[in-house]
């Protein structure tokens, strides 16, 4: 029996294809004035405004400029929420620390415990923030907490369709939206091709992608028959039929086309909005969060949720897609592109449980990767914390040497 695809696809998909989709590149885009730069002059762009943009470019004040590895906005939400709630003592909850707790103090001139100079550079950020709105909002600390997180919160929703807007504008024409960029597609295709075999096929144009059907589309025009507006895939393409793809980008290829998926596709969190950004981008769907299990630790802080990647997508009103192919029979789950993080653990670990990754001997896990882009030190963490997860820890510990024993583990350069 053919084994069922699950590819899981990370930002190196999208990058490697020719977007600009990292965040260091959306930074420098978006955010920083480059204009006044080379004057010494470090701030916003024109226009750009707010929280989030504000705190990136402290960041990028403070470390070293030729080095954006400090530029994962995820990680600045997660670590800028903990400081607010519970400072730089993140061991464990206590209001006393946080800086939302002593810029209260801060207002009511009760500052002989607060330490302030201990404080980071980005902390003092975070801190005179604080200030600022409790300031203008009045109240106690427990007045406060609640109302300056959904706040933060409806700022990272304008810094996410920032970026929807920025990603779209590389992807579609945005003064014409049936204008693609081609080659991004193309390559696209391509790369989904030498990751599923679905063809050996390469496709060096759009009209290989598309099949054409203009004389049907003006026959339909003349005798005035409803055509469907929607682009018509190549036969090779329908071959996908046999592979779910589970996509950690924003983009999705098919949509971007317009065209009937040929296999299930999901991205996990959310994708490009369908309007016109520049009027309307409150259809866009990107999620920037963090882990729920970062979360759950802080459970009296329950206003958190609204930065739960877990719970946004709860609320998600589109049509729930049941992605993972059936366990009961063979499966090669594929990733490329993803860099493997503790942030989304939670998601490998569920789909390793589903396919019951210790006793299944009939699925593979593939991880392919580009030249220059190895990351086996990354595979052998996550497939180490999933065995550490395992009831049987003798089986966990062993759960690596049996996956190559039995030739379920696979990794290759592509």
């Amino acid at each position: 029996m053919k084994s069922s695809q699950l590819l899981i696809l990370g930002n190196g998909f999208d990058v490697h294809c020719g977007l600009k989709s990292q965040y260091k590149d959306f930074f420098r885009s978006e955010i920083l004035d480059t204009r006044s730069e080379p004057f010494g002059i470090i701030q916003t762009k024109a226009g750009v405004s707010g929280f989030w943009e504000e705190i990136l470019l402290e960041y990028y004040k403070i470390k070293n400029k030729d080095d954006y590895n400090w530029c994962d906005i995820e990680k600045i939400i997660k670590d800028t929420l903990l400081s607010i709630y519970i400072g730089n003592d993140n061991s464990k909850y206590d209001i006393h620390n946080g800086l939302c707790y002593k810029a209260s103090m801060y207002i009511y001139h009760l500052t002989a415990t607060l330490h302030l100079e201990k404080l980071s550079d980005i902390e003092k950020f975070i801190f005179n923030y604080c200030v600022k709105f409790i300031s203008t909002n009045g109240g106690e600390y427990k007045d406060n907490i609640k109302p300056l997180i959904e706040n933060l919160f409806q700022q990272l929703r304008v810094l996410e369709r920032r970026f929807c807007k920025y990603l779209k504008n590389q992807i579609i024409n945005p003064n014409n939206e049936n204008e693609w960029n081609e080659q991004y597609i193309i390559n696209s295709v391509n790369l989904l091709a030498d990751l599923t075999k679905f063809t050996d096929k390469e496709f060096k144009s759009m009209d290989e992608i598309i099949d054409n059907l203009e004389y049907e589309k003006q026959q339909a025009k003349k005798y005035d028959i409803k055509f469907e507006d929607t682009i018509y895939l190549c036969g090779e393409l329908y071959d996908l039929f046999n592979t779910n793809i589970l996509s950690f980008n924003y983009t999705a290829l098919f949509d971007i086309l317009k065209a009937k998926s040929p296999c299930k596709y999901s991205n996990v969190h959310g994708k490009l909005c369908s309007g016109d950004c520049a009027t309307d981008c409150s259809g866009s769907s990107i999620i920037f969060g963090i882990d729920d299990r970062i979360i759950q630790t802080q459970d009296a802080n329950s206003e958190l949720r609204l930065f739960s990647k877990t719970y946004r997508k709860m609320l998600d009103s589109g049509d729930p897609i049941s992605i993972l192919p059936p366990n009961d029979q063979p499966v090669d789950i594929i990733f490329y592109g993803h860099s493997l993080s503790e942030a989304d653990y939670s998601y490998f670990q569920s789909i390793f449980d589903y396919y019951d990754l210790y006793g299944n001997n009939n699925v593979s896990l593939i991880f392919y990767y580009s030249k220059n882009y190895e990351n086996h030190e990354a595979i052998y963490r996550l497939i180490s914390e999933y065995g550490k997860s395992l009831t049987n820890k003798d089986q966990g510990k062993n759960l690596i040497h049996k996956l190559l024993l039995e030739n379920q583990l696979h990794i290759q350069e592509i």
